[in-house]
């Protein structure tokens, strides 16, 4: 695996955007997910999963294109097995969207009791916040990443999320109240100059920082080699683990059998500590460990990764 700086990353021009958008997000469609799913027996609900699905696939060629030729560079699947694993991308795609429902009407709380947490994640958190340099958590688009965000109010202690919103107001207030509590602080990529000063404080406070390492965005990006083949990916995650000391620990809320969630998490990154520019060896080298979380990942889990875009140029 190899990382170089992007063009972007020294330039200061941000690299256009390549997922896409839809005509399905919209307030209509919250608004059915919201109110009619709840209130559905599972009998109903697990074939309208399945119809919803097959809808969503004929109705978006560039999106069931795109996962095609991400999933063959992932596991290297063709023919009938490629199309059945593009099937259950979208499906849990589908349970992602529904989780929302689920939270916003019985809250996240209730969740918890269909959470199997493979590894002790909360001792592994309790404990890595008990060093006192705060704690990076990465994670990527998968499984249901704001059901994972919910589950930290148990630490009452402030977590700041940085994310990208692209959406209009009136649509992405139904995912903003479904992962809002009250010491939870979202930072919108772009809006302030001194972002990464702010999170690297919160930091050296010993708060939470939770950042996703998939989607290249903004100026501080680097390209890498993923899976075997060159991509973009942002820096943010590994420059504030250098310039910080804080650990970097990859967890996931994945989607299980039936209606079960599963907390998964990797070994923390721990990055030698010191403020050093972009391209640098240890900024390569950060990002190759990043690289390696996110292949050990995709690779258990390929129909969890809703990439509905090229990641591969």
């Amino acid at each position: 695996m190899s990382a170089q700086p992007d063009t972007a990353a020294t330039s200061g021009s941000s690299p256009r955007p390549r997922w896409h958008r839809h005509g399905f997000n919209r307030p209509l469609s919250w608004e059915l997910i919201l109110r009619i799913t709840p209130r559905l027996p599972r009998f109903v609900l697990v074939p309208l999963h399945h119809a919803t699905t097959l809808v969503c696939m004929a109705c978006m060629p560039r999106e069931r294109a795109a996962a095609r030729r991400n999933l063959e560079r992932v596991t290297g699947a063709r023919g009938l097995s490629a199309l059945r694993l593009r099937y259950r991308l979208f499906l849990n795609f589908s349970r992602f969207m529904v989780t929302y429902a689920e939270m916003l009407d019985r809250g996240a709380g209730a969740l918890e009791e269909r959470l199997i947490d493979e590894s002790d994640t909360e001792g592994t958190i309790r404990s890595l916040l008990a060093e006192g340099r705060g704690l990076i958590l990465a994670t990527m688009h998968m499984g249901q990443w704001d059901l994972g965000l919910r589950l930290l109010e148990r630490f009452d202690v402030p977590v700041h999320v940085v994310m990208l919103t692209e959406d209009e107001r009136e649509v992405r207030r139904y995912a903003e109240a479904a992962r809002a509590w009250k010491r939870l602080e979202v930072h919108q990529m772009g809006r302030s100059p001194l972002l990464a000063v702010q999170l690297a404080a919160a930091l050296n406070r010993g708060e939470v920082v939770a950042v996703q390492i998939d989607r290249p965005v903004g100026p501080n990006v680097m390209r890498v080699e993923l899976f075997g083949a060159t991509t973009t990916l942002p820096t943010g995650p590994a420059i504030l683990g250098l310039v910080t000391g804080a650990p970097v620990l990859p967890v996931f809320v994945l989607f299980d059998r039936g209606k079960s969630f599963r907390l998964v998490f990797l070994q923390p990154l721990r990055f030698e500590r010191g403020a050093e520019p972009a391209g640098k060896p240890r900024l390569e080298h950060a990002m190759r460990r990043l690289v390696e979380v996110m292949e050990e990942i995709v690779s258990r889990h390929p129909d969890q990764w809703f990439s509905f875009y090229d990641v591969w140029e």
